[in-house]
């Protein structure tokens, strides 16, 4: 028998496949209902959430691929990865309807903070916001 090697890259193996599938799933399912989407307000908003669970799903796709190239302790910035999730999100808004754009943004600023607060309880605080104690010198 094989045996699947355990440790950190086989978590981020199946958590990679996942997302990637949501992912998938997701932007297919935006692009099949693209009339129904756009057909009126409440329906571009939910194309906006659509697209923003869109971004959720790529963003933790590509974190998990850098997760499995890089090693553990890889942390997503917001540049590269945030960023590229983000634009290739909206640009699947904009498939949709241009009031989904907007919404889009809005969601997925919203997940983003979510996630953020998520990621700091789960890991821990970054080292710059460690408190640091001062001792006061004592006059004589």
């Amino acid at each position: 028998k094989k045996r699947i090697s355990s440790g950190i890259n086989a978590e981020y193996g199946v958590s990679f496949i996942l997302s990637s599938v949501l992912a998938i799933t997701t932007l297919a399912a935006s692009q099949t209902f693209k009339l129904q989407l756009s057909e009126s307000k409440e329906m571009t908003i939910l194309g906006g959430g659509v697209s923003s669970l869109f971004f959720m799903f790529l963003l933790t796709a590509v974190g998990n691929l850098e997760g499995i190239l890089m090693g553990k302790g890889f942390e997503l910035q917001l540049v590269p990865e945030v960023a590229f999730a983000l634009i290739v999100s909206l640009v699947v808004a904009g498939s949709i309807h241009r009031v989904s754009i907007t919404c889009c943004l809005i969601f997925s600023l919203v997940i983003l903070y979510f996630m953020n607060s998520i990621s700091q309880k789960t890991y821990g605080l970054s080292e710059s916001a460690a408190p640091v104690k001062v001792e006061k010198k004592k006059r004589r």
